[in-house]
Order: structure tokens, then sequence, then C-alpha cells
């Protein structure tokens, strides 16, 4: 039975094979996880002038090099071919390596090219396994997904009062303060992209950044049970799957959770104390 990762220091893994640790295969260099990804630059020439005009500058995508060594083991190379096969898609690539991402990171890549030559260390036993890999999201995230509940805190949903009847009250029934807006630590030290859900019976749900005033709010009702999806880096709004991107406000802004403390909350035009939105995310390093 091929040996699982467990997150051992100085340990790899990709497509569900270890490498380094108890495996045959020796880890003999990796480059690229802390080197700068491509930067694409929008730089404007400047006419019959020296410079330029500088514009806004995007990474590209993260190139990894493997160095690996397979030792004689019935198997192993066979495995290996067959895991890091070009034009297969990406797989997470997951790495422990202390002061890497948080000690233990991934990043979805795929196989761009691989080398392994035939020769005497061949023959022998020990055959030199070199890989690169491809990453078109640069950036290298914790291997453990974080999940955490925002609630709601000062509900939107009002009743009429006058004329005033006693008893009476500013809020529907059930809308009241029932929490601060949570304060979301994130690790890292590059913004990362949450996935939020909320669960029906909710109308026109919204996420709020208290630190930063930016909102996303979905104008629609969410009926009981049925599941409403905001997934920021995807910029996708679905209802059970299906897309309601056209249901995003004018005033929405996409936003990412920034390194640190985030204070963010829930709240929906019903005031229903119960409903809550579940958010979601990977601390991110570049």
């Amino acid at each position: 039975m091929a040996d699982l990762y467990t997150g051992e220091p100085w340990t790899l893994e990709y497509g569900g094979m270890l490498l380094g640790g108890s495996s045959p295969v020796v880890v003999q260099d990796v480059t690229g996880l802390l080197d700068t990804p491509d930067v694409r630059v929008s730089d404007q020439t400047l006419l019959q002038r020296h410079g330029v005009v500088p514009g806004t500058d995007y990474l590209g995508g993260r190139v990894i090099h493997l160095s690996l060594t397979v030792l004689d083991s019935p198997g192993t190379l066979a495995d290996l071919l067959a895991v890091f096969q070009p034009a297969t898609g990406d797989k997470p690539f997951r790495f422990s390596v202390p002061g890497v991402a948080g000690d233990r990171g991934r990043i979805m890549a795929r196989v761009r090219k691989r080398s392994i030559p035939v020769g005497p260390t061949y023959a022998r036993g020990a055959a030199s396994f070199d890989v690169e890999l491809f990453a078109a999201d640069p950036l290298l995230y914790d291997d453990g997904e974080t999940t955490a509940k925002l609630l709601p805190t000062a509900p939107r949903g009002s009743v009429a009062i006058f004329p005033m009847k006693l008893p009476f009250g500013f809020m529907k029934a059930g809308a009241v303060f029932v929490a601060q807006p949570a304060e979301l630590a994130v690790r890292g030290n590059s913004p990362t992209w949450p996935v939020f859900t909320i669960t029906g019976p909710v109308t026109n749900p919204t996420v709020l950044n208290r630190r930063t005033g930016e909102r996303l709010t979905v104008q629609l009702s969410v009926p009981t049970s049925e599941v409403l999806v905001i997934d920021t880096r995807a910029r996708s709004v679905t209802l059970n799957g299906a897309s309601r991107y056209g249901a995003l406000s004018a005033d929405s802004t996409w936003f990412a959770l920034r390194p640190g403390g985030n204070g963010l909350e829930f709240d929906d035009l019903q005031g229903n104390k119960n409903r809550f939105a579940d958010v979601r995310w990977r601390s991110a390093w570049l």
C-alpha cells in the first residue's frame, strides 16, 4: 500500500502520491515556491520622451520545478509516470516546507514538462525525475480550509408602527440585535477570496465588510432549505447550482479577505435571527 501524505515536514504530495519522507521517491530540490510569479504590466510608452506611464501590474501564473530521485522500488516509477502526465488538468500540489505558506500549503497545478534521463543511474535503480508544474493561480494557500458563521446583527426588516398599538415594536418579531460583526482572523500575507453559503428562507441577503464598507447583496428570495452560494474568486452567484448573477445589486463589490482581522456581518430583509451565512476561505501567501 502506498504511503499517505500526513503533512510531515519536508514532504510533498501530488495526485495522491507521497514524495519524500518514507516514500521511495527522494526530493532533491524544489524551486518556484518562494519565487516571484511572472508580472503582467500595462505601462504605456511616453511619446517623444524617456520613460513610461505606469499602469496596474497583475500577477501571472507560477512555475514550480521538482527534482526527484526514484529509488529502485517495484512499480514506483510507473506510478510516477501515471501521476505526472501532461494534459490531464489541475490537481492539488500539497507541500510541508517549514516557513512556506504557514508550514503546510497547497496550490492547484498541472504538469507542463517532465524529464527522465535513461542512463547509468537509471540502470542502477536510481532514476532522475524532473517535473515542471504550472499554477494559473500564483498564490500559495493554507492546506486547511477555515470556516466560520456570520450572524445577523442589525436586521433591516420593519413593520408600520402608526397608528400605534400596544404592544408595539420597531422590527418584525424575531428581528433583534443578536451578535457583533464576526471578526475573521486571516493568516498569510496576501488577500484571499472567500465563499459564502446561505440557506433559506432569506430575502435579499447581504454580506457586509464593516472595515471597508464593501458589501455583496443578492436581491432575491431564497426559499426554505434552498442554498445560495456566492463565490468571490469565481465571481459567481448560484441558487441550487443555477446562476443568479443578475440578482446582484448595483452597489455590490467583490471583496477579498485581508490578512489580519476582517469584521463581517450578515443581514437579510426578513430579519430572521435564526438565519446565518457560512463563510470559508484558505489563507494565502505570495
